[in-house]
């Protein structure tokens, strides 16, 4: 009996390892709507939104327009199925200047869920659920 409840708990920790390894998670917000997507972006702000499984990377869009005789820049968080990550993590970004006085800074990342925010400090879900069920597990061995 001790044996069936052990393998179901190591089942059950790695279902939950396998569940956050597949898909990426992202900030999605623009400063136009919401003046605390900007930099600096406070994360606890915005929760990760799940990405389609066909998406990799996140994407953080900073648009410079020159309207009305003054610069305006939004910031745009959001889920990316194609594009380049740049050097350094996708510290570095694309810059393009585009024709009516628009310029964009491209920047993607693919290395951890919520890479287009500010650094998180929160930890994992699966860090703190997989070691409890594993010493759970011993214990009643």
């Amino acid at each position: 009996m001790k044996w069936l409840i052990a393998a179901v708990a190591a089942f059950f920790a790695v279902v939950v390892l396998l569940e956050t390894g597949f898909a990426i998670q992202c900030y999605e917000c623009n400063s136009f709507h919401a003046q605390d997507c900007a930099d600096w972006f406070n994360n606890n702000t915005h929760n990760l939104v799940d990405c389609p499984e066909n998406v990799t990377m996140c994407r953080k869009i900073v648009q410079e327009v020159y309207y009305e005789g003054d610069w305006n820049t939004r910031y745009i968080r959001q889920c990316a199925p194609h594009g380049v990550v740049g050097d350094d993590q996708g510290r570095k970004c694309v810059d393009r200047t585009g024709t009516y006085r628009v310029k964009m800074r491209y920047c993607h990342c693919d290395f951890e869920d919520g890479c287009n925010g500010a650094k998180n400090v929160a930890f994992s879900l699966s860090l703190l659920v997989v070691p409890s069920i594993l010493t759970l597990a011993i214990r009643i061995l």
